[in-house]
C-alpha cells in the first residue's frame, strides 16, 4: 500500500535533483503539491465500451465475471501512455454498494447496467435498509478488482472512487424523487408560515429528505471503512458526488442542504478523502473561495467537468486563464477534462491545437493542472487517446 508522504517525497527528490524518472503515481501526487516534470494526463477507462477494447467483451460479461475486469483493465494499462486511470471496472454505478442495499440494476449486453427499482419509496422503507456489515456481492467484486489492478500496476496512479451521500441517496430513492424530496424539505424549514406548512405536509413529507440523507451519510462512511479494512489504500481516495450541479441544484442549496452530509464522511475519515463536486465556472470558484467557511469547500478537487462548451465540446476557452490563475493562486491542481464528444469528432491537427494551447498556458504560468480524458463514446478511434496523451507530453513540460 503506498505511502502519501514517502510517494511525495520520492517525487519532489527525483524532481529536484533530476535522480530517475518520475511514475504516473508520483508524478500525478507531486502535481497536487508543486510542479511535476510535466503534466499528467488521466484516463477515465471505464467509460470506455468494453467491446471497443475488445470484440468478446460485452456489459454483461463484465458485471458477472472479476476476470473480465482484470483483462479489460490490462489492456488499458498496457495500451494506453498515461499516468492516472481512474474506476478501471466496467459494472457501472453496481459497484459502489446500492445493490447490496436494495437497487435494481438493468443488464444486458449493449448498455452499462442502468437503475431500475429503487428500495426507498416510503419513510418507512428507510429503516428497513441495513449498512452493509462486509463487503458482498458486487461491492465485493469491486474491491477485488481494485486490489488486484493495483497490485498489478503499481507504477500507475488507480485511486479507490465510491459514491457519496447526495449519489448513494440519488441510486436508492431514484434520480427523479430526491431532488423533489430536497425542495419539499426546503421550503417547509425556509417558512414560518403555518398555512404553508401545512400545504406542504399535504403534498409529501418534508422529512423524507434528511431521513434519506441521514441514511446515506452513514452508509457512505460505511463502505469506506469496509474498504480501508478489506486493504485498499487511503492515497487519493475520491469520494464523488457528481449530481449536485444545475439544473438539478444551485450552489446555495448545495451548500445547505448537501455539503454538510458530505462534510461528515470527510471529517469520520479525517479529511483524507478526495471530494468531487461539480462547479460551473472559475468565476463560481472564486465566489465559493472568497465568501464561504474556509474547510471542505476550498478541498474540492477543481476542474471544468460541468463548465459550459463550445459545440464541439471544448471547455469554454476564456475560461481557461480564469482558473489557472485561481488554480495558483490558491496552490490547486487543476483539472483540465477533454470531453470524448470532442476526441470523437476531432481531427488529429484540432486535437494537437487544444493541447498545444491549454499547456502551453499553463506552463507559462507554472499552474499546476492535470490532463484527462473521460467519456469516450462509442466510434471513437482509441487511437486518439494516446495522439493526444503524446501531445500532451510534447507540450506540457514545466
Amino acid at each position: 500500500m503506498p505511502n502519501l508522504i514517502v510517494t511525495v517525497l520520492k517525487a519532489l527528490i527525483k524532481s529536484k535533483l533530476g535522480i530517475g524518472k518520475l511514475n504516473g503515481l508520483e508524478r500525478f501526487m507531486l502535481a497536487q503539491f508543486s510542479l511535476p516534470d510535466r503534466v499528467p494526463t488521466v484516463l477515465a477507462a471505464t467509460n470506455i465500451e468494453p467491446y471497443m477494447l475488445d470484440p468478446k467483451y460485452n456489459w454483461k460479461l463484465t458485471v458477472e465475471s472479476i476476470e473480465a475486469n482484470v483483462e479489460l483493465a490490462d489492456i488499458v494499462c498496457e495500451r494506453f501512455d498515461c499516468d492516472m486511470v481512474t474506476m478501471p471496472i466496467w459494472q457501472g454505478l453496481m459497484s459502489f454498494g446500492p445493490c447490496e442495499m436494495g437497487t435494481e440494476f438493468k443488464i444486458s449486453e449493449e448498455r452499462v447496467p442502468y437503475s431500475v427499482g429503487y428500495p426507498i419509496k416510503t419513510k418507512e422503507d428507510i429503516q428497513k435498509i441495513k449498512l452493509p456489515e462486509e463487503a458482498t456481492g458486487h461491492l465485493k467484486m469491486y474491491f477485488d478488482l481494485n486490489l488486484e489492478i493495483q497490485k498489478r500496476h503499481p507504477e500507475l496512479f488507480l485511486p479507490l472512487t465510491l459514491d457519496g451521500p447526495w449519489d448513494l441517496a440519488m441510486l436508492l430513492r431514484g434520480d427523479d424523487k430526491l431532488p423533489l424530496d430536497m425542495r419539499l424539505h426546503k421550503d417547509y424549514v425556509e417558512t414560518d408560515n403555518p398555512i404553508k406548512k401545512e400545504k406542504i405536509r399535504k403534498r409529501g413529507d418534508p422529512d423524507m429528505y434528511p431521513a434519506i440523507m441521514e441514511l446515506t451519510t452513514q452508509a457512505a462512511i460505511r463502505i469506506f471503512d469496509l474498504a480501508f479494512k478489506y486493504g485498499l489504500s487511503r492515497l487519493g481516495s475520491v469520494m464523488i458526488d457528481q449530481y449536485t450541479a444545475p439544473p438539478i441544484m444551485g450552489r446555495e442549496d448545495f451548500v445547505k442542504y448537501v455539503l454538510p452530509y458530505i462534510e461528515r464522511v470527510w471529517r469520520y475519515h479525517k479529511k483524507k478523502l478526495m471530494i468531487v463536486a461539480p462547479c460551473i465556472s472559475p468565476m463560481q470558484m472564486r465566489k465559493i473561495l472568497e465568501t464561504e467557511p474556509a474547510g471542505i469547500n476550498h478541498q474540492i478537487m477543481w476542474s471544468n467537468y460541468t463548465f459550459p462548451t463550445t459545440p464541439e465540446g471544448i471547455a469554454l476557452p476564456e475560461y481557461d486563464r480564469p482558473a489557472f490563475e485561481l488554480a495558483k493562486e490558491y496552490k490547486k491542481n487543476f483539472g483540465y477534462i477533454v470531453h470524448g464528444k470532442f476526441l470523437r469528432d476531432a481531427t488529429e491537427q484540432e486535437i494537437e491545437a487544444l493541447v498545444k494551447r491549454v499547456c502551453t498556458l499553463a506552463t507559462e504560468m507554472r499552474t499546476s493542472i492535470s490532463f484527462a480524458l473521460t467519456a469516450i463514446p462509442p466510434g471513437t478511434d482509441l487511437e486518439k487517446i494516446n495522439y493526444l496523451f503524446k501531445r500532451v507530453q510534447e507540450y506540457g513540460k514545466y
